[in-house]
């Protein structure tokens, strides 16, 4: 829902700040997200990710409001802030005031500059009359921990390690800590009046160099790092040939053997949340920088789609914003942990099948007295083997371990066919630089698929801007989308975010 007619009727604003994944930095990845029912209240308004954040709120403020003020307080009549009662004169006065007195909390996603330089920078700024809250996973607060507020890259502005006590951190537990909440609300974290939050783990590619010092395969392992090995080895034929790599060597499945040089693959953390208002359980799921799961080394966004998928069902999850930074012209060696419209609706289509099975299940649950007639897949996806573009199965490196537990010769099965891990033989599993375009067939019956995510509104972010002479890159990853959901009949709204725009759910 757009514009500010049905403001009132709403539960969620979202306000897109800064929408793009750079490289021009008056634009990166920033929203405000506030409950309806607060009413602009003191702390009431949460901000996820600030990679611009104050001068944007002077932007907006300057271009819809009257100059000069014909009093004060001011209510804003129009644009993303209407309905706000303003105390001073100026925009640089009054964007202060909602950056000190207004937003509660900042809820990080990851620690790349393009989500954080907004938030860093404007600690500088004045106080409010308590520190600022930084969310995150345990992970993103040991990164600004250890180097952002180190007194090297910036002053330490938080409340530990004897700095300033401008920020306070808040580690929160992936997947919600079950002691909180009940019934819809369970495993939600309240961050401010009128608003809660659960965070996930997502994988955003691996660093490129290889080593064991940072990255997981789950926040929630209380592991900082999980690493997969691969023996050094020379690689023959065609350059995408060069490009794949074996994640796993026959000895590795089998407990590994002396004399085998490693390296290691770290997976990048990264996050979405779930912001749910607590007066009406409407939410919105906001993702950050994000990898397909077909060519992930830790493939993570299923269990995303789990949760999200009853809530779709109820009608509770109004939008997903997600990320897609790239055109599908750009290959998948080059997307470094990023999305690109083929790989959106491929994400998309697990969960309007994981929407199908939740729809099922209730069907089951609301008549239970009723014989059972027996269908074709009846749980949810997980169950299922993603493919690669060659018809083989697109299998993760955790995986592997799990279905190769016996000396490597338990079958790996598919509903296709059956393959089998025979001892001398290493599994060659594509590594996610290799070129693999088309990677992922759907797993489940297409017409599954068909109109199961009908009203949900999925809002692009981190679009990359090109800095060419070619068309708008957003209006051609839009493009592209129709075209895909014309094929696939998901019956999702796309909408591609701009600074400055005003969501209401």
């Amino acid at each position: 829902m757009l514009a500010d007619a049905n403001a009132k009727d709403s539960a969620l604003q979202v306000i897109v700040l800064g929408s793009s994944g750079g490289p021009i930095e008056s634009n990166t990845t920033s929203f405000l997200v506030r409950s309806v029912s607060q009413d602009w209240r003191k702390g009431s308004v949460i901000g996820v990710d600030a990679g611009v954040h104050l001068s944007v709120i002077i932007r907006i403020l300057r271009e819809t409001l009257p100059s000069p003020l014909p009093s004060q307080p001011y209510t804003v009549t129009k644009g993303p802030f209407a309905g706000l009662s303003l105390p001073h004169k100026t925009p640089e006065a009054n964007a202060a005031y909602i950056t000190s007195s207004l937003v509660e909390a900042y809820l990080i996603t990851h620690p790349h500059l393009d989500h954080i330089a907004g938030f860093v920078v404007n600690t500088a700024g004045p106080p409010g009359v308590r520190p600022k809250k930084l969310a995150g996973l345990p992970s993103t607060i040991n990164a600004f921990k250890n180097h952002i507020f180190n007194n090297v890259i910036w002053p330490n502005l938080s409340d530990e390690s004897n700095g300033a006590g401008l920020v306070t951190y808040l580690r929160l537990v992936e997947g919600g800590s079950p002691a909180l909440g009940d019934g819809e609300g369970r495993g939600y974290s309240e961050i401010c009046d009128g608003l809660l939050v659960k965070i996930w783990g997502v994988s955003h590619g691996h660093c490129i160099e290889k080593h064991s010092h940072r990255g997981s395969v789950s926040s929630a392992s209380g592991h900082e790092t999980t690493t997969f090995a691969t023996p050094r080895r020379e690689t023959r034929g065609s350059h995408s040939t060069q490009r794949r790599q074996s994640l796993l060597s026959h000895s590795s499945l089998s407990g590994g053997s002396p004399g085998v040089e490693s390296e290691q693959y770290c997976v990048y953390d990264s996050s979405a949340y779930f912001i749910q208002d607590e007066a009406r359980r409407r939410e919105v799921l906001i993702f950050g920088d994000v990898e397909p799961d077909s060519i992930s080394l830790s493939p993570r966004n299923l269990h995303i789609w789990q949760e999200a998928a009853p809530r779709i069902v109820s009608g509770s999850l109004a939008a997903v914003f997600i990320e897609c930074s790239f055109d599908d012209s750009r290959s998948n060696d080059r997307l470094f942990g990023h999305l690109k419209p083929v790989f959106v609706m491929e994400e998309l289509r697990v969960l309007a099948a994981e929407v199908a099975a939740a729809r099922r299940t209730q069907h089951i649950q609301q008549e239970p007295n009723k014989k059972r007639k027996r269908i074709g897949h009846e749980g949810p996806v997980s169950r299922l083997v993603p493919r690669n573009a060659s018809g083989g199965e697109s299998t993760s490196p955790k995986s592997l371990r799990e279905l190769a537990g016996d000396n490597g010769q338990q079958a790996v099965r598919s509903s296709s066919r059956k393959r089998r891990l025979v001892n001398g033989e290493q599994p060659e599993l594509v590594h996610p630089l290799a070129a693999q375009e088309n990677m992922m067939c759907p797993p489940y019956p297409v017409h599954e698929s068909i109109r199961q995510l009908a009203g949900l509104k999925v809002v692009i972010i981190h679009v990359k801007e090109k800095m060419t002479d070619e068309p708008d890159v957003g209006e051609t990853i839009l493009e592209e989308l129709l075209a895909h959901e014309k094929e696939t009949q998901l019956g999702c709204e796309f909408h591609i975010a701009t600074s400055g725009q005003s969501f209401y759910f």
